[in-house]
């Protein structure tokens, strides 16, 4: 690379797919920052916010659910969440962009139908600069304000996935031209169904609903047929007493973004067991009904995705970064519920939650009750003694999960916020869909309409972001605060200034625009 070439030096902290503890005995490298190519922009992280995200790729690796698209050899630049100065424009975005302009990312790519991820499998902001292509430029980019700190943009990111996670996240309908799967059990024959997709394949097991009528269906004597050929639908109806572990291997021949509709009108005896990573990752919809007529299962009363006016909800997982941001979202939030029970397993970080939103639930006129897991369930059997309206788990917990879904009262609603590993098992009452209106949902990431309206709110001073901040740091410090950040001993976020290497980690409060600047440049 000739001197001409090279727009600069930027330091980064790779991540090469070692342990978290080798990642915090490493030690930053210096590389040589080419010009953009005429397609690219190449821009400086003026912040990065760490976000738990990072300390689980670290310790999963490859078998990260987000990896799946990834090549098996990791070598990248961890850090998602950023705030981003435009230093170097390619001769094919001069019409976009300009030297000076600041930005906000949208970090979760979908590059030629497939998830890439930059602070993944892309590289990211835990270095001094960062090189977008027209794959992250078209669609993935905004304009942000200079009148915010850095730190908030960062932000941005996180407040907007905690937005998505309780917006319509999963189909709401049945797909035409999709692959259907029709099971029907005892009591089949009294659920209807008017208005029948242009489905592009059924499937039938048990008898084929006369709704069908002429409709050119495939026979198939057993589920298990289907799970050994490796198939999977976009839309499966489940019709009368379906049982518990029929419910089970339904889930698993669920695609991608699959709806499940139960119509039923009695219990499924016993749990059904799913994989609670393919609710957060996969857009799997469950709904059902117990009307006669199926098309009730698609009503608004059952597709309701926020949380319930008037309402008592539960944040399991509510001392980490993420479950705070839950917590501040319910209590700004308008028409939103009277109580939030917020739960958590460290000391340090219920007295946290106490100090730095109590006064918040006071002025918005909730109920915030703080509570240790150990005193979990006799909090929620006081408050909500019919049953939780909504509860949001941010552990990643199999065991927090069905906690919280057998504490939900009739129409409850259940976000499954937390990352798994592929593989785990919930164990829980899927009947409870069609019965008595159970929504269960899950997201991860966020889009960039969800950052717009964050931005929107703190903007006209509806949300004060600086409430997480709770410490920042130079590059240099990125060891200590990723431990911080994986040990819990630090409530809220972290923010890095990469333009400041040398800046030691330290508490902050109250963070501004004022008590930033010299940090981000």
């Amino acid at each position: 690379m000739t001197r001409s070439d090279m727009l600069a030096i930027n330091r980064r902290w790779p991540h090469r797919g070692g342990t978290l503890e080798a990642l915090l005995t490493a030690t930053p490298e210096d590389q040589p920052c080419p010009a953009p190519a005429a397609d690219e922009i190449v821009a400086r992280v003026e912040a990065v916010s760490i976000c738990s995200s990072d300390i689980k790729i670290v310790r999963m690796g490859a078998s990260h659910p987000l990896f799946a698209d990834a090549a098996a050899d990791i070598d990248t630049v961890l850090g998602h969440e950023v705030c981003l100065r435009v230093v170097a424009v390619g001769a094919q975005q001069a019409a976009r962009f300009h030297p000076g302009q600041r930005l906000g990312l949208q970090p979760a790519l979908r590059v030629a139908g497939k998830r890439r991820i930059i602070g993944m499998d892309l590289p990211g902001g835990f270095a001094q600069l960062l090189r977008l292509g027209p794959d992250a430029l078209d669609g993935y980019v905004m304009d942000v304000p200079d009148t915010l700190p850095a730190a908030a943009i960062a932000l941005l990111e996180p407040y907007g996935c905690v937005e998505r996670a309780w917006r319509p996240n999963a189909r709401t309908a049945l797909q035409p031209g999709g692959r259907a799967l029709i099971v029907s059990a005892e009591g089949s024959e009294g659920f209807d169904l008017a208005d029948v997709p242009d489905w592009a394949e059924i499937t039938c097991v048990g008898p084929a609903p006369a709704w069908l009528a002429d409709r050119p269906a495939r026979l198939v004597d057993t589920l298990e047929q289907l799970a050994l050929a490796g198939e999977s639908f976009d839309d499966i109806l489940a019709l009368g007493s379906v049982t518990a572990q029929c419910l089970t291997r339904l889930c698993a021949l669920m695609a991608n973004g699959a709806l499940l509709l139960q119509a039923r009108s009695d219990a499924a005896q016993g749990l059904s067991q799913l994989d609670p990573a393919r609710i957060h990752y996969d857009q799997l919809a469950f709904l059902g009904t117990r009307e006669r007529r199926i098309e009730t299962a698609f009503e608004p009363v059952r597709q309701r995705y926020d949380a319930r006016p008037g309402g008592v909800v539960l944040v399991h997982g509510a001392g980490g970064a993420m479950g705070r941001i839950h917590v501040h979202r319910l209590l700004q939030l308008e028409d939103g519920p009277a109580t939030i029970i917020a739960s958590s397993r460290k000391g340090k970080r219920l007295a946290d939650l106490t100090a730095d939103f109590g006064d918040l639930a006071a002025r918005a006129g909730k109920r915030l009750v703080v509570t240790d897991t150990d005193s979990l369930a006799d909090t929620v059997a006081r408050l909500a003694p019919q049953g939780l309206s909504d509860a949001v788990v941010v552990a990643p917990d199999p065991g927090a999960v069905r906690q919280a879904a057998g504490w939900l009262g009739h129409g409850g609603l259940l976000a499954v916020f937390a990352g798994f590993p592929y593989g785990e098992r919930l164990s829980i009452d899927l009947s409870r869909v069609a019965l008595d209106g159970l929504r269960l949902t899950g997201s991860t990431g966020c889009s960039l309409a969800d950052m717009e309206y964050v931005l929107a709110r703190v903007s006209s001073g509806q949300l004060d972001l600086s409430a997480n901040i709770a410490a920042v740091g130079g590059l240099d410090a990125l060891p200590q605060a990723l431990k911080a950040v994986a040990d819990g001993s630090v409530s809220g976020k972290i923010v890095i200034y990469p333009q400041r290497p040398d800046l030691p980690l330290a508490p902050a409060d109250g963070w501004t625009v004022a008590r930033e600047a010299g940090l981000t440049g």
